[in-house]
């Protein structure tokens, strides 16, 4: 008979890793300032750990016979499970946070820890299934980059199929990655009608193609092209013959040129002789879920999960009219409905940073900079949120940290021309003139026309010495704007230096 004494094995590799005697790597965890060296052993991590595996064979030792890895992108408190897991092969998270645990998730999959992966994945589902549900736009994002977290792409498709609006009239819908919407649309038990699913699909195909016009009247052939070329994979999943003969006609019809000719005439054939034979693939009906009547118990979490539904309705309707306050410049306005909103989804992420903008452009920066602190707890990577960061700070005069969210947020969105000029704009202040010319000149590459980006990179000029770029780019900003006072003062400024 085997006997097993794991527990004790535990203990002394607990112990090893506490001490670190002999270790021969250094995990370096965090940014500065606050970065903490792991010091560990090889053989552990090659044998318990095939990522660090690969990392050490790409590396050779220092002078000092260690071999030195670096994850800045992993909180000091994930990788401390993380390191007991694979020394002791124990974890305990009943006294974790849901978002430290849901980091722990993303970690142990980029570290390829399938073990890890998959307790992880239960534990949050039964017993973190609320915040999985207020966070759900980061959860469904995050499950399906990876098809590693397959039990939480379930639960998401589950949620989404009960509850499609929560992505279709979500304010990411339109930039929802291709994949996802194809797993949407894949769905049987998707509870929409299909006339609606057909809107919501045309709409993103729409807005990956901005160069469409809003006027349909004024599509060519091309136009019809780009759109059909951008819902390839998806046109195939639309339940075409479960669409009223109504939404048909006024739906469908001005859209014809994108579907195939032979299923359009079959779609004809449809309602004129029902009984024709067609030759179309013919996708099922989507299931309805059964409704059951439930126990007194359950029918009043029913009537609870409606009014959370109505309520996370109005929040987004309140967000929806915030953000267009906002846009319109009116950000009292804009500010009172998207605090309306917060009080009802307190931790939506869009409502916090478009709050934030709105302060920020009233100056009220202290307000601003909590707001945008808090979206970006629950999206770091926003570049939305980090550019307006960074605008607060160098409207503050902290430079370097207005420069390390604009710098973040370029990586998310490289050819983001408000991000580029307002990065451009910052190394202008700070004397760094190449550095600004060579981002004004990328953001007008982008938008030729952008006023603002002309100003300041003539503005830029006039301060290396450039007096005829200078001129040129004021003046031709002042085409566009002319009554803009600051670019008729540089104008002014330029015009003197050309006169000694």
């Amino acid at each position: 008979m085997t006997v097993n004494f794991f527990e004790q094995l535990s203990s002394n590799l607990n112990q090893l890793l506490k001490n670190s005697n002999e270790y021969n790597v250094i995990i370096e965890i965090g940014q500065v300032p606050d970065i903490h060296a792991f010091k560990v052993h090889s053989i552990i991590l090659n044998s318990r750990c095939l990522y660090f595996k690969d990392k050490l064979d790409a590396i050779t030792y220092n002078n000092n016979n260690v071999k030195i890895i670096k994850q800045p992108n992993i909180s000091i408190e994930v990788f401390n499970i993380i390191i007991k897991y694979i020394y002791c092969g124990t974890i305990s998270l009943e006294n974790v946070n849901a978002s430290v645990i849901f980091e722990l998730l993303i970690a142990s999959n980029e570290f390829r820890l399938e073990e890890l992966i998959k307790h992880v994945q239960s534990f949050l589902l039964e017993n973190n299934a609320s915040w999985l549900r207020l966070n759900f736009s980061r959860v469904y994002q995050t499950s399906f980059n990876d098809n590693n977290l397959k039990d939480l792409q379930q639960f998401c498709a589950n949620v989404i199929a009960k509850h499609p609006n929560i992505i279709f009239d979500s304010d990411e819908f339109l930039s929802l990655p291709e994949n996802i919407l194809i797993f949407i649309l894949k769905l049987d038990n998707l509870q929409m009608d299909e006339g609606k699913i057909w809107d919501y699909t045309i709409k993103w195909g729409i807005a990956q193609n901005t160069s469409l016009p809003p006027n349909l009247d004024r599509w060519s052939d091309e136009h019809f092209s780009a759109l059909k070329r951008s819902l390839q994979d998806c046109l195939p999943l639309i339940r075409y013959f479960q669409i009223p003969g109504e939404d048909i006609f006024n739906k469908v019809k001005p859209y014809q040129k994108i579907l195939d000719p032979n299923l359009w005439d079959d779609i004809m054939l449809k309602f004129m002789a029902p009984n024709s034979p067609i030759t179309s693939r013919v996708l099922p009906p989507r299931v309805n879920l059964p409704s059951t009547l439930p126990s007194r118990d359950s029918n009043i979490s029913i009537v609870d999960n409606d009014l959370s539904e109505i309520e996370s309705n109005k929040a987004s309707e309140l967000r929806k009219s915030g953000d267009s306050y906002r846009l319109m410049g009116k950000y009292t306005e804009s500010i009172t409905d998207l605090t309306k909103s917060l009080e009802i989804e307190p931790n939506n992420a869009f409502a916090l940073r478009i709050r934030g903008e709105s302060y920020r452009v009233m100056g009220k920066d202290n307000e601003s900079l909590a707001d945008i602190a808090k979206s970006l707890e629950i999206e770091p990577n926003n570049a939305f949120a980090l550019r307006s960061r960074g605008e607060s700070y160098r409207g503050m005069g902290k430079y370097n940290e207005s420069l390390a969210d604009f710098n973040k947020s370029l990586e998310n969105e490289p050819d983001n021309s408000i991000t580029l000029r307002r990065h451009g704009e910052t190394y202008r202040m700070m004397d760094r003139y190449e550095e600004s010319l060579a981002d004004l000149t990328k953001s007008l590459e982008i938008k030729p026309n952008n006023s603002f980006a002309l100003s300041c990179r003539g503005a830029t000029y006039r301060l290396m010495g450039k007096y005829k770029e200078s001129l040129a780019d004021l003046n031709k900003s002042l085409e566009i704007d002319p009554n803009n006072s600051w670019t008729l003062r540089e104008r002014d400024k330029t015009n003197q230096l050309l006169k000694k």
